[in-house]
């Protein structure tokens, strides 16, 4: 390279370089005292960096032989997850009424009274005694700790006077930069029951209630080693994005549900499973390949949960209803939702778009469309003109699309998740209409991936959907059926979870 280097410099004529540099011109020089000056140099410059290089590979060798760890570039350091045993307790962090876990201010009671420790003074409360504190007052004073009294349960009230339904176990009031966070820390058989019975109508069944319990419990043992939320060491929250918690008080039928399979799980091959499980099927299970390669798809496959069904491809099977299928009679089980590309619609859209291609996640166009989608000097018209064709490219087995194309007059863009596919198409969306002429006002995400669309005489869109969910693992709807068949719970488990052992965890 340093050759070459020299070569050109001295073969130069007179050459212009570039245009901003095109008025000097290089000329021979009269002598050669300045071309050896310039070699001289340039070599003189190679050796330097060729010893840098060689100084800076002998302090590594000299840190490695010394055992001294050497410092990472910022780039290459990685956080790692916190891993922790599993556990039977778990620890939940409980949302506000608007779903947002920051709050400015708490108010908290106890029926039977309460205990507060902040630091090293515990206070008594008497029953119904409220506590209250401001964001505030928590940072000064650092994470409060409450303890009903014994039998006695804890409520939450909001800003508007709303009583939460009782905790068992601990709140902890956990003070953050962005405000306090609750924490339900409980045992795991306690949690199941607010769990279940939200998660769960108590006349779905004794069987397929004590398969909800096995799953719920396996679902939370599973995640009980590692921390969702580290800043407040919480292994889950209360919504759908884990397991809806306390949402509906408690049964008779979801606490004998839970007693009767007290500590029973469900294991794989790998040790306990991640029992997902969802509302109601389209006919056919989702394999697990829909949340990508970390799934086991021996446990999580795709097949027909019906009686005799004969094949065809999903775009009609989607359009067409089907008695055979065990969840036939189910008003998720076939929908249809009119899309449309009316100004509204079309800055929702974008505005999902925009916080994809932010993340980075699941999508892809091209340089040009990135541009128009996140130029905020246009609007979504400008953006993307019309909708021209919605184009699926890619199932899952059970019929999910995995990828789509959202052709718009001003360029292409792909969507690769099925989840997010719901999200963008739900921005589109009027109302939902299901099979028994229910009719849904507000959706902000298609019910199911189990889509079929077609495009009308008129440029308009209709999406022809079946299920309500993911589809992967226990369809709820499809284990209300099996235990109206006759199914005992380890049956309904074993009809959705292939190759899986109920075990104990004290085993």
């Amino acid at each position: 390279m340093a050759a070459s280097f020299l070569y050109r410099i001295a073969s130069i004529r007179s050459k212009e370089w570039g245009s901003e540099l095109g008025r000097y011109t290089f000329r021979r020089p009269k002598n050669n005292r300045i071309l050896v000056l310039v070699t001289l140099l340039c070599v003189g410059l190679i050796l330097l960096i060729l010893y840098v290089q060689g100084r800076i590979v002998g302090l590594r060798q000299l840190l490695s032989q010394m055992n001294l760890p050497e410092t990472p570039a910022a780039e290459e350091e990685v956080v790692e997850p916190v891993t922790l045993p599993y556990s039977q307790d778990i620890r939940v962090v409980l949302m506000d009424s608007d779903q947002n876990i920051y709050r400015g201010a708490v108010c908290v009671y106890g029926d039977g009274g309460m205990s507060v420790t902040t630091g090293n003074l515990t206070s008594a409360f008497g029953a119904n005694e409220v506590y209250q504190i401001a964001d505030a007052q928590c940072r000064e004073s650092g994470n409060v700790r409450i303890v009903a009294a014994q039998g006695g349960e804890l409520y939450l009230q909001n800003e508007n006077g709303q009583i939460s339904n009782g905790y068992e176990g601990t709140l902890e009031l956990c003070t953050t930069q962005e405000g306090i966070v609750v924490v339900n820390e409980i045992p795991i058989e306690y949690y199941l029951k607010r769990v279940v019975p939200s998660e769960m109508p108590r006349t779905y069944g004794a069987e397929a209630l004590k398969a909800q319990a096995v799953c719920a419990r396996t679902y939370a043992y599973g995640h009980s080693n590692t921390y969702a939320y580290p800043e407040v060491n919480a292994q889950m929250d209360d919504t759908v994005s884990f397991q809806v918690y306390n949402q509906t008080g408690e049964s008779q039928e979801t606490n004998q549900a839970v007693a009767d399979t007290a500590g029973q799980i469900l294991t794989g091959a790998d040790g306990v499973i991640d029992a997902l499980y969802y509302s109601t099927s389209c006919g056919y299970a989702q394999d697990g390949t829909i949340f990508g390669e970390h799934m086991d798809t021996d446990i999580f496959t795709s097949f027909y949960i019906g009686m005799e069904h004969s094949p065809c491809d999903f775009d009609t099977y989607l359009r067409s209803p089907d008695e055979s299928a065990y969840e036939s009679s189910e008003r998720y089980f076939r929908w249809t939702v009119q899309l449309s590309d009316d100004n509204g619609n079309m800055e929702v859209l974008r505005t999902r778009l925009q916080a994809l291609l932010a993340s980075g996640e699941d999508i892809e166009c091209s340089k040009k469309m990135k541009k128009k989608i996140t130029d905020t000097s246009l609007n979504a018209e400008e953006a993307f003109g019309g909708i021209c064709d919605l184009v699926v490219r890619q199932r899952n087995a059970g019929g999910a699309v995995m990828t789509m194309d959202l052709v718009c007059e001003t360029g292409t863009v792909t969507i690769c998740d099925q989840l997010h596919i719901r999200e963008v198409l739900g921005s589109l969306a009027g109302s939902l209409q299901l099979q028994n002429n229910e009719v849904v006002a507000q959706v902000n995400s298609l019910p199911s991936a189990a889509i079929s669309v077609q495009k009308q005489t008129d440029g308009a869109f209709v999406v022809y959907g079946g299920g309500y969910g993911h589809g992967v693992g226990m369809s709820q709807n499809g284990a209300k059926a099996l235990a109206a068949l006759g199914y005992n719970y380890q049956d309904i488990l074993s009809y959705f979870y292939k190759n899986t052992t109920l075990a104990s965890w004290e085993e």
